[in-house]
């Protein structure tokens, strides 16, 4: 698996945040209104979900897009 778990989580919030900004949301919103923890994260990364797909379920989740 390439990269440390850190720079997958940059790349996941930095795409996070064009949605949260599309939506005026505050930085960090979507994470904290799906729950979804530094251990979830960890666990996605884990088993090698991409930063894309894991923010896609993420914003689906919200009915975002």
């Amino acid at each position: 698996m390439a990269g440390t778990f850190q720079a997958w989580q940059q790349k996941l919030r930095t795409i996070l945040s064009r949605t949260e900004a599309s939506y005026e949301l505050p930085q960090g919103e979507v994470l904290t209104a799906t729950g979804t923890t530094d251990g979830d994260l960890q666990e996605l990364f884990s088993y090698g979900w991409t930063p894309e797909e894991t923010a896609r379920t993420i914003t689906e989740t919200l009915g975002l897009r």
